[in-house]
């Protein structure tokens, strides 16, 4: 996970993604992540960031721009970063020179169960929240339902 989200400028993500494509093998694998553009309105809201008008600011700015910045340095909000639509990340990695573009979600919907932990632990409901989240992996309408998905693409052999 890394570094995509912290080149904020369109034109260095794609020099990124083309100096991966570069070192590649043919046929080689990219594995790249990108945050989703709605990250901070679902998280803040979540941990009750929204309380302070600043943050207010922040998920405005990311909603509209993807441009996230935090001038008030307080480390919960997160570092300067972009923030993708999930259509927007696939293009940027298709613009690059991959091929066989595909976006799955890490955490998926799983990072909205409050009890997770609680459920992790019983092996047959770790095992059906596992089936659940496999079956929505790719599911287009949930991608930028976590805070990041990954696209994985190939360099034409």
């Amino acid at each position: 996970m890394g570094p995509l989200y912290h080149l904020t400028k369109r034109p260095d993500r794609l020099q990124a993604l083309r100096e991966a494509l570069r070192v590649l093998r043919p046929g080689g694998v990219l594995f790249a992540v990108g945050i989703s553009r709605f990250t901070s309105m679902l998280d803040g809201s979540w941990q009750g960031f929204v309380r302070d008008p600043s943050f207010r600011r922040i998920i405005l700015r990311d909603l509209s721009t993807g441009q996230h910045r935090n001038p008030s340095r307080i480390p919960e909000y997160f570092t300067t970063a972009f923030f993708s639509r999930p259509e927007d990340f696939r293009e940027e990695v298709g613009a690059a020179g991959f091929s066989s573009v595909r976006l799955f979600a890490p955490e998926g919907f799983l990072w909205w169960v409050p009890a997770l932990r609680e459920y992790w632990r019983d092996p047959s409901l770790r095992s059906f929240l596992l089936t659940l989240s496999r079956k929505v992996e790719e599911e287009p309408s949930l991608l930028a339902l976590g805070p990041h998905f990954m696209a994985v693409a190939q360099k034409k052999g």
